[in-house]
């Protein structure tokens, strides 16, 4: 290590930069919180070796929580304040066997270690989190970590954390594990207030924590669209809306981005006849029933006024559009878990409770456009099953928009790439303005298109460049353009 002489020198001469206090950085540029976020356990351990990360910390998996990390340390008692990190420092027992190994060689607590240290008794400081959860929070970590535990897990965390209770010398917390643990499992009575998760798992409808915070920031946003997307507030039906034309449109693209591929004249014959090809039978009935569904005026604009009738619409018409594919399962739920690529949807347990608890938010949203964009990703999200979830999503979304009188959303072959990374990216990174731009162009072009005269449809469909290939589009620069 440098001495402070060697290291004062370096900083006069401009060749290190001092970030705090015994810290320094040789990148010149580089956000000096961004520098403590990236490399904070290696600081935390160089600083205070006998750190090991608690409470609330360990409970988020060393998460900071408003900017700050609760350790037990017996050599530093001071808080560190580090660009954009703080370190609380409490004294207490150093890690017990059953405690995990760190970053950077620090240690943390183990679950049931965690459990009975959160229990503590504490209180927010300057408009900060506590340093331990609250009761609340407390029930809620219990049920997410039995979400992802074999079964017999709680039962094994309520055995270590009464011992580790006594050898902590806390032996009166001993109550509250049982209460706890008691109240998860099934064996104790839920108190009053209890945070939703374990009421809803109580309930038997036990629901995926992480999805229903992604559909509250989408819903908060939705319910306030910013002003600079220029997202129209109303687009009427396009003439033509009851006959033929357009819901046959939406039932093609419909199945076309999903991987059923016909040609129009195809797909047109399928529809015309009601008989599906002898060679792509299931093919077939996908694009027959998807038609059916949405060609009905009075059917595709049904919405539900409650989760009971939520539940009922969409397994319906999942009934509908997936009825020739009997290995499908159409209108039950998934049994085994579903993924795109390495993104798995919501597990099979939680689907039911998923759906119920983010159907909660639909009535909180602007009648129209932010209802269908909630609902097409509330069901895409969840996936509830094994095929057809994104034809599904399409027609709940659509009926919110038939419902409110307006314009429905139809996503042309073109626009299909465009249409997918929105929906990933707000599934991964939360991108609700890329999301409804993405929807709102779509909306925009199915508004404008004459689907009163088939023929100035297909011309229109061929000027919009509607109906060329995603991928080759992407290749040439072409984009979907409004009609």
């Amino acid at each position: 290590m440098a001495s402070q002489p060697t290291l004062s020198r370096a900083v006069a001469a401009g060749r290190i930069r001092r970030l705090a206090s015994g810290i320094y950085s040789a990148d010149p540029n580089a956000d000096a919180t961004e520098l403590i976020s990236r490399n904070r356990w290696q600081i935390v351990a160089h600083l205070i070796p006998d750190a090991l990360v608690a409470d609330r910390s360990a409970a988020s998996d060393g998460t900071p929580t408003d900017g700050v990390v609760f350790i037990v340390s017996n050599e530093r008692t001071r808080p560190l304040a580090l660009p954009g990190l703080d370190v609380a420092p409490r004294r207490g027992p150093g890690p017990l066997p059953d405690d995990l190994v760190w970053a950077s060689g620090l240690r943390i607590t183990g679950e049931a270690r965690t459990l009975v240290d959160n229990l503590a008794v504490s209180r927010s400081r300057a408009g900060r989190a506590s340093r331990t959860l609250s009761v609340s929070e407390l029930e809620e970590w219990l049920v997410r970590k039995a979400q992802l535990r074999p079964d017999g897990w709680l039962t094994d965390l309520r055995a270590d954390a009464l011992r580790i209770a006594v050898e902590l010398g806390v032996p009166e917390r001993r109550k509250a594990i049982e209460e706890l643990i008691g109240a998860v499992v099934g064996t104790r009575p839920v108190r009053a207030g209890a945070a939703p998760l374990l009421t809803a798992r109580r309930a038997g409808l036990e629901f995926d924590p992480a999805r229903i915070k992604r559909f509250d920031e989408l819903a908060a946003f939705l319910a306030d669209i910013p002003a600079q997307l220029e997202i129209p507030e109303y687009l009427p039906p396009p003439a033509g809306d009851l006959d033929g034309t357009l819901p046959f449109y939406e039932a093609y693209f419909s199945n076309f981005i999903e991987g059923t591929e016909f040609s129009i004249e195809e797909a047109e014959q399928i529809v015309a006849n009601g008989e599906v090809p002898a060679n792509r039978p299931a093919d077939g009935h996908d694009i027959i029933g998807t038609y059916r569904t949405v060609a009905d005026p009075v059917g595709r604009a049904a919405v539900p006024a409650d989760a009971e009738q939520f539940l009922q619409l969409l397994t319906v018409r999942h009934q509908a559009i997936m009825g020739g594919r009997p290995d499908r399962n159409p209108g039950r739920y998934k049994q085994t878990r579903n993924q795109a690529g390495s993104y798995v949807f919501v597990d099979p347990d939680l689907v039911e409770g998923t759906l119920v608890e983010a159907f909660r938010r639909v009535g909180s949203l602007p009648e129209g456009f932010a209802r269908a964009a909630y609902m097409l990703f509330l069901v895409s999200e969840v996936h509830p099953f094994d095929d057809g979830n994104g034809r599904v999503s399409r027609v709940l979304a659509c009926a919110e928009l038939s419902a409110a009188g307006q314009a429905r959303i139809v996503i042309p072959i073109v626009f299909r790439n465009e249409y997918q990374t929105a929906m990933r990216e707000l599934s991964r990174s939360g991108r609700a303005d890329l999301y409804a731009r993405t929807l709102a162009w779509a909306w925009r072009w199915t508004a404008g298109m004459p689907w009163h005269d088939p023929q100035a449809t297909a011309g229109r469909l061929a000027a919009t460049n509607a109906l060329t290939d995603s991928t080759d589009a992407e290749l040439r620069g072409v984009r979907l353009e409004l009609p």
